[in-house]
């Protein structure tokens, strides 16, 4: 079956970036199959089957929220490095703790504003370029980690 990946932030963070790259960079395939409402990816990684859902960021799909973090096994948090942490990624990252799910913080835009992203989360912080693919790997590779 696989682990369930979902990749949340708020509108213009870099989530389907985040998932269009890691997909391109671990499968060596060109991402196809963006949607507004959904992004879906697969993939393995060291022995491992991937299932990547990016959340919509645009207000009106905000309901989808909930049914595409169903079964979820772990996420991802891709913050605007520019903006820092919004309050509705805060409130994301309240309820993946409450359920005891696993989640690492992707700082992205780092060739924008590359400074430490600030967070009171006991979570990795890993400092991404989604646009060029750095640092998604490592990240991803670091959710798996909190699987074992």
């Amino acid at each position: 079956m696989g682990k369930k990946i979902v990749i949340f932030g708020d509108y213009d963070s870099g989530k389907t970036t985040t998932l269009e790259k890691l997909s391109e960079k671990i499968t060596k395939v060109e991402y196809k199959g963006i949607t507004v409402a959904l992004d879906y990816g697969n993939l393995t990684l060291d022995g491992e089957k991937i299932h990547l859902f990016a959340t919509p960021g645009h207000e009106r799909f905000k309901f989808m929220l909930k049914i595409i973090a169903a079964g979820l096994d772990g996420a991802i948090i891709v913050v605007d490095n520019t903006r820092g942490i919004t309050p509705a990624e805060e409130r994301i990252m309240d309820s993946l703790e409450k359920r005891n799910i696993p989640y690492v913080i992707f700082a992205n835009k780092q060739d924008l504003n590359d400074s430490t992203l600030k967070t009171n989360r006991e979570t990795e912080v890993v400092p991404t370029i989604a646009t060029n693919g750095i640092g998604l790997v490592k990240g991803l590779k670091i959710l798996l980690g909190k699987f074992q």
